[in-house]
């Protein structure tokens, strides 16, 4: 996954997953801490794991069964080695993609309307 390929939804992820690199997240955990809905998460994630970042497993139902749970098995992802490093640079290059030129007049240079 190149910088290029990163959505608005996928930088929020990737910036979440980075926030705890070992941390394994269920996909309402996800959606919840990076403010991403469903129909955003599940591309992103499937994109994510393509390129290697993220891998997802089943959770591990051991003696407690779903129905004895009340809910499904959950599915669930963590960054791959690869992904820590990889996303850490897409992350940079995004950020200096996005970043104004040196040469061009800062936000202070601007007078400030009076009652500002």
């Amino acid at each position: 996954m190149e910088q290029k390929h990163l959505t608005p939804a996928a930088v929020r992820l990737t910036q979440t997953f980075l926030g705890d690199p070992t941390r394994r997240f269920y996909a309402t955990e996800l959606m919840d801490a990076a403010h991403v809905g469903s129909g955003s998460l599940y591309p992103a994630l499937a994109r994510m794991e393509k390129s290697g970042w993220i891998v997802s497993e089943d959770e591990d139902e051991g003696v407690e069964t779903p129905p004895k749970r009340g809910r499904p098995a959950r599915r669930y992802y963590r960054m791959t080695g690869k992904g820590v490093r990889a996303a850490h640079l897409a992350l940079v290059e995004l950020s200096e993609s996005v970043r104004p030129p040196a040469s061009s007049p800062g936000w202070l240079s601007h007078p400030t309307p009076e009652g500002a």
